[in-house]
């Protein structure tokens, strides 16, 4: 073997090289915004500026009480909405947003249509949600994305605005804004936004582009007068979200009393009734602010002389009056802190804002009242009684236990919540009580304190438990009381004593009343005077029914005016007017709820209730009768024998009246009238079983239970009633009379009823009426012409038994009157006592022209310096016409415009004229209390030719004009408090010598708070010497409030030739008749009337015709007539008639008559004056009689 090989052996450590770690690179693109925002805060003018502390952003103020910013680099600018306030820097332009959110993609363009050609331009909002990308190597890395902005003006081609591209990286969202400007264009724009890079779509790349907002911008800077504005910029870092921007600060300025100081809320010396401008929040004054103001209010439709300011003031300072805050402070009774955000119905608003003070505001008389329920001034307004009370009757009610309110859960703006609404709990214990827990949910409008919420919760409580309501009819003196006054009624059925009544006699203080009472001295005694006031003076000394009061009255009162009588143990209740209506003409319906005076202060105080009492009478539930007993009786009257059943029962203490009722052999209860007696009386009663029953009547109509008699049976009259002994009919005009006669033992007769039908069957006829006995005569009216009915008639007694019909079988037969000589009589007088008939017989009404206010243009003389002018007075100056203004001093010519008034035109030669004048005039004027507002305005154009021989003036003087033409047209308007007119009167005319021609037309419009008129009037005339021809057209239609509504429109027209005048026309019309019916009519007035068509070949055809009185007909048929006379000249035959054969045939002219077969099959026959001829089925002549030879 060889020698051994050493092996050396070795070995190494494996290994690689050292991974790279990923890197991602820092956000590059960093985006901040600013939002910057221009708020209309209100309708200016604003009092005042807030401060930095006023204004919140999401509920949280700009700075701190420390003075510390909360929120840095905010900027704001306010403006209080004065007329003249500069616009904010910041604002140089209007822009308005709209929040997009589209994603942009590469293969689809975002395109807008913008219509709005006033815009300057628009700015595009792009957000980039995140903005990266990954490459290979893990490293995250910015990315790139193109995109441009293409515009197409008017429909043209597009055309690129804006190429450019976001490049960088960003993991929060990143925004850009670019702005647009736009060219200018006649329809509008279109915007197209293409994105030039590809959407990669995997998870490597972040590229989300989105459209984020649009906003659309018009270059201007914009003052925004009368307009409180707010300018806030702030970055959009701090926030998430635009935030809600909330600012305190004193309001808008209303209209208030000169004499009033808003911020110490006193009123200094007497209102002179002026106002001035100041900040307030008393919510009267924003009443009359939303009432009067013509920008946001009602100020177009209602003046502020047309609202009653001086109830207004003393609103005002019920509402400024401290009284406790339960907090042991004082702060004003009301106030309002309202934000009107959005339009409202007026009235609606205006019924919010009173509700603030407890009040209502309703138009009346032409005016705007204003009332709060708070304390009074005087006591009341107006007393009613039963004595002035139409049929004395007071009608009580109130509302159910379910609408009795006993907790009150009021919302109100709590400001110590950030003004968010919270609600405050109000409650009565003592209606808990009664009624349980019945809640009420108030929105107390405009409220920020807790204490003024549990004040109106208090208030509507305590108003709601006293609810007693009264309603009641009166006459002319229901105008008096308004709603919201307040008036005593004295109703001695509710007080138990006599509490009113009317004034016998008066002499000074002494006031002699017209009934015994319980007056004595100390009490008060309330009078309605003559000048529609109420007063009450305190009783000094009472004699009988003298009563002397301490003071006397303003104005002295006089007979027969009503009294009512006010003591302490008897109070007279005070109700407040809450509606007054009209019913019917001359009658007035006043609803009325119960006031309480004594509430103001337990409401602001908690000071205890006072209730006087109002009755005397118990209020506890009477009770009935111990017992009723029947009885009957026997008397002969006129020799016959009536058995009378008398029901009888004892008093009973604390009734007022009593219902009654029997019936007889358990028939039905026949109530009786109620009474006050213990008896009442039932007359010609029939043998048979009677019961009767009782229950007594409290003053508060509080009845009791019934209580019944025994079965009693009573001896009486046996048998039903008779038949009638006859039934005649007797034709009428548009009627039909009825009478019947009484057979003997029909003395007890109640009553005749009358029954009809269109067909002679008892089973299907209609009661007609209830004729009382011992009336025998009845006429059914309103039928038509020949009408026919049958009829039957009955008794019924006095205990309800009723007899047997007449006729038993068919009726007799009645029909209306078919004669038409009086139906014509009657239609033409009532024709002719209609407005319409008298508009068209009369003869035309020239309507008064306007030439004598064109001829007073005439002989206009040139000014002169030495001569004092009126206001009104005319001059001419060069070739001008002016107008004085008002009164003119010496040396003052036109065109002084303190002065004069340029009114026209006029240029005149020795033979023409021409002129032109435009005059308009305006007044106000107050006569008795009633200011009256009136305008009118003259327009009129004149030319005119005349010749003239050159002589000189003289010669020109005398010559006038031979051909003149003239236009005028005048407009008249006026208003007062209960009237309102306007009126136009348009005139063309034209003369040549003897030869003239006119067109007028007149509108007008007249209103009334009762009635109104419009109508429309046109008038074209033509003249030669004394002859003329006119035509009028009128228009007309009326209406008031009383119901009563008419319409017409007439044409009519006149020629006068030769002395003899000639008319024609036509009308339709609406009116009501005599009967109050609304009828319509169709009238025409003319020698001939004519219905004409037109054949083929142009041949006129009359088809009806009325001549001379006369009515003419070529071709009629008729479904039913009745004709008095009727005078024939050919023939008469039915409409199947075939000579020989079928039908009937009367000939007038040979005297003959042919009777046939109804189908043409069987017998006939015919006769004339010299017999007859009978022919059977064959045509064979089977008899003949009279002359055999004919």
């Amino acid at each position: 073997m060889g020698a051994a090989h050493k092996i050396d052996v070795s070995g190494a450590k494996g290994g690689s090289d050292k991974p790279k770690t990923p890197t991602e690179a820092p956000d590059s693109l960093r985006s901040v915004a600013m939002a910057k925002m221009l708020i209309a805060v209100g309708e200016g003018e604003f009092e005042g500026t807030p401060t930095a502390r006023d204004i919140f952003l999401d509920n949280t103020p700009l700075q701190d009480p420390q003075g510390n910013m909360n929120f840095p680099n905010v900027k704001w600018e306010w403006r209080t909405g004065a007329v003249d306030q500069t616009y904010i820097q910041g604002i140089p332009s209007i822009a308005n947003e709209t929040t997009i959110g589209t994603e942009l993609r590469s293969g689809t363009p975002w395109v807008r249509a913008i219509t709005n050609t006033q815009l300057s331009a628009v700015r595009v909002r792009f957000a980039w949600p995140a903005l990266q990308s990954v490459d290979s190597g893990g490293n995250i890395n910015g990315y790139t994305i193109g995109y441009k902005v293409e515009l197409a003006t008017d429909g043209g081609a597009y055309q690129e605005v804006l190429n450019e591209a976001v490049s960088g990286k960003t993991t929060s969202v990143y925004e850009r804004t670019r702005r647009i400007d736009l060219p200018r264009a006649s329809s509008g724009w279109l915007m197209r936004i293409t994105r030039l890079t590809a959407n990669q779509n995997n998870n490597k790349i972040s590229d989300i582009m989105q459209i984020a907002g649009f906003t659309e911008v018009i270059d201007a800077k914009i003052r925004y007068p009368n307009t409180a504005l707010l300018f806030i910029e702030f970055s959009a870092e701090q926030f998430r979200s635009i935030p809600a921007v909330t600012v305190g600060c004193k309001a808008r300025k209303w209209s208030v009393p000169s004499n009033y100081d808003p911020a110490s809320r006193t009123y200094s010396g007497v209102w002179d009734g002026t106002f001035k401008e100041a900040y307030t929040n008393n919510p009267t004054w924003a009443t009359l602010g939303i009432t009067t103001n013509d920008r946001f209010g009602l100020g177009r439709r209602i003046k502020p002389w047309m609202v009653d300011k001086w109830e207004m003031y003393r609103i005002s300072q019920y509402c400024d009056q401290m009284v406790p805050d339960g907090k042991g402070g004082m702060e004003p009774r009301f106030i309002c802190n309202l934000n009107l955000q959005s339009k409202a119905d007026a009235w609606s608003l205006l019924r919010d804002i009173s509700a603030i003070y407890r009040g209502m505001t309703y138009w009346a008389q032409g005016q705007v009242f204003t009332l709060s329920d708070m304390p009074r001034a005087t006591d009341f307004d107006f007393a009613y009684t039963r004595a002035n009370v139409i049929d004395g009757k007071f009608t009580y009610s109130s509302a159910s236990e379910r609408t009795r309110y006993s907790r009150a859960l009021v919302s109100y703006d709590n400001p110590l919540n950030n003004y968010d609404t919270d609600v405050t709990a109000v409650t009565d214990a003592k209606l808990q009580r009664r009624y349980g827990d019945n809640p009420l949910e108030i929105s107390a409008i405009g409220c920020d304190r807790e204490s003024e919420a549990q004040r109106r919760g208090k208030w509507a409580l305590l108003t709601n438990s006293k609810d007693r309501a009264v309603t009641f009819r009166v006459g002319l003196d229901g105008r008096i009381p308004l709603p919201g006054y307040v008036i005593p009624i004295a109703d001695e059925l509710l007080a138990g004593r006599p509490v009113g009544g009317r004034i016998s006699a008066v002499n000074g203080k002494v006031i002699t009343l017209d009934r015994d009472t319980q007056a004595k001295p100390g009490d008060r005694l309330i009078l309605n005077l003559p000048d529609g006031k109420c007063e009450g003076r305190t009783v000094q000394l009472v004699s009988g029914r003298q009563v002397t009061v301490t003071v006397a009255y303003s104005v002295p009162p006089e007979r027969e005016l009503v009294w009512a009588l006010d003591a302490d143990d008897l109070a007279i209740p005070l109700y407040r007017v809450v509606s007054v209506a009209r019913p019917e003409p001359g009658v007035f319906e006043i609803s009325a709820v119960q006031y309480d005076p004594s509430k103001f202060d337990h409401i602001d105080t908690g000071a205890r209730l006072e209730e006087r009492p109002i009755s005397v009478v118990p209020i506890t539930v009477v009770p009935a009768p111990a017992s009723v007993d029947i009885t009957s009786n026997y008397s002969v009257d006129q020799g016959l024998a009536i058995s009378t059943m008398n029901i009888s029962w004892p008093a009973v203490p604390g009734a007022v009246a009593y219902d009654v009722e029997w019936r007889k052999d358990s028939g039905n209860w026949i109530k009786l009238q109620r009474t006050g007696s213990t008896s009442v009386d039932v007359t010609g009663i029939y043998s048979g079983a009677y019961l009767a029953r009782v229950r007594s009547v409290s003053a508060f109509e509080i009845s009791s239970i019934w209580k019944s008699s025994n079965l009693t049976n009573l001896e009486g009259k046996v048998g039903l009633p008779p038949a009638v002994s006859f039934l005649t009919t007797t034709s009428e005009l548009f009627g039909i009379g009825l009478k019947v006669g009484f057979p003997p033992g029909a003395e007890d007769t109640q009553r005749t009823e009358f029954w009809y039908g269109p067909a002679n069957d008892l089973g299907a006829a209609t009661k007609l009426t209830d004729l009382t006995y011992p009336q025998a005569n009845y006429s059914m009216q309103a039928l038509k012409a020949g009408a026919q009915f049958f009829f039957w008639a009955r008794l019924v007694d006095r205990t309800g038994n009723v007899g047997p019909f007449y006729p038993v079988g068919n009726g007799v037969m009645g029909q209306a009157s078919s004669n038409a000589d009086p139906v014509l009589d009657l239609i033409a007088g009532q024709v002719g006592r209609t407005e319409l008939g008298q508009d068209i017989v009369d003869e035309i009404d020239k309507i008064p022209g306007l030439q004598e206010q064109i001829d007073a243009l005439d002989g206009l003389s040139a000014y002169d310096p030495e001569t004092v002018y009126l206001e009104g007075d005319l001059v001419v100056v060069g070739k001008r016409i002016y107008q004085a203004t008002q009164l003119v001093p010496v040396d003052t010519p036109p065109p002084n415009a303190d002065y004069w008034v340029d009114v026209g035109q006029v240029l005149e030669t020795a033979n023409g004229l021409a002129r032109q004048v435009e005059i308009n005039t305006t007044s106000i004027t107050e006569l008795d209390g009633v200011v009256t507002a009136q305008a009118s305005s003259l327009q009129a154009l004149q030319s005119a030719y005349r010749d003239d021989t050159g002589e000189g003036d003289l010669a020109d003087a005398l010559q006038g004009y031979n051909a003149s033409a003239s236009f005028a047209q005048e407009v008249k308007t006026r208003a007062s408090q209960n009237a309102a007119m306007v009126q136009r009167q348009t005139e063309l005319a034209a003369e040549v010598g003897d030869v003239a021609g006119t067109v007028t037309d007149l509108e007008s419009v007249v209103v009334t708070d009762r009635e109104a008129t419009a109508q429309a009037i046109q008038q074209i005339g033509v003249k030669i010497d004394d002859n003329s021809a006119d035509i009028q057209t009128v228009s007309k239609a009326q209406a008031d409030t009383d119901g009563k509504f008419s319409t017409m429109y007439s044409v009519k027209m006149q020629v006068n030739a030769d002395g003899q005048l000639v008319a024609a026309g036509f009308g339709l019309g609406i009116e009501q008749d005599e009967e109050g019916v609304l009828r319509s009519q169709f009238l025409v007035s003319a020698d001939r009337f004519a219905i004409v068509s037109t054949l083929a070949g142009g041949q006129v055809f009359t088809p009806f015709t009325v001549d001379n009185g006369q009515v003419f007909m070529r071709s009629a048929f008729i479904q039913d007539a009745s004709i008095g006379v009727a005078k024939l000249t050919q023939s008469i035959q039915s409409a199947n008639y075939v000579p020989g054969k079928t039908g009937l045939m009367i000939n007038f002219v040979t005297g003959e008559f042919e009777l046939n077969s109804t189908v043409g099959v069987g017998g006939r026959q015919t006769i004339n004056n010299r017999g007859g001829k009978v022919f059977d089925e064959n045509n064979t002549k089977r008899y003949q009689w009279g002359d055999l030879e004919a």
